[in-house]
């Protein structure tokens, strides 16, 4: 057996083995699942859609009584840009800003992000939040 090995020629470095198939067969097995995938797969579908609120009209645009709750702020510490950034985190501040516990919870969420994996508010936006944070403690 040692003799055969010996004289089996060794292959060439600038070839390739490959199956011959058709491209729908090939386009196919890509598609595929991996094994045991399908099932967590099928659970985690929609898993977000039903996690979450649906989308307001709000979500895209300031309602009154942000805008009133904005001007009623000092001019030093208005949150232009995050009015302008996320309309929808504006609306939910301005709507929790007269319970003193909401307000705390909420700044305190949009300050300090706890989420894995998550890069949090943009530096001026935060700082606005932070702003508003220090301001009302």
């Amino acid at each position: 057996m040692k003799e055969e090995h010996r004289n089996r020629p060794a292959p060439a470095l600038d070839t390739l083995e490959f199956e011959i198939t058709d491209f729908s067969a090939a386009r196919s097995a890509l598609d595929e699942l991996p094994p045991g995938v399908g099932t967590a797969h099928q659970l985690l579908t929609g898993y977000w859609e039903r996690r979450r609120r649906g989308p307001l009209p709000s979500d895209r645009a300031l309602v009154g009584t942000t805008i009133d709750w904005m001007l009623a702020l000092p001019p030093t510490l208005r949150p232009r840009t995050l009015c302008e950034t996320f309309p929808r985190i504006a609306n939910a501040l301005a709507e929790a800003w007269a319970d003193p516990h909401r307000r705390r919870d909420l700044l305190d969420s949009l300050a300090r992000d706890r989420r894995p994996n998550r890069a949090g508010l943009p530096p001026p936006v935060r700082s606005e939040v932070e702003a508003l944070d220090a301001a009302y403690r």
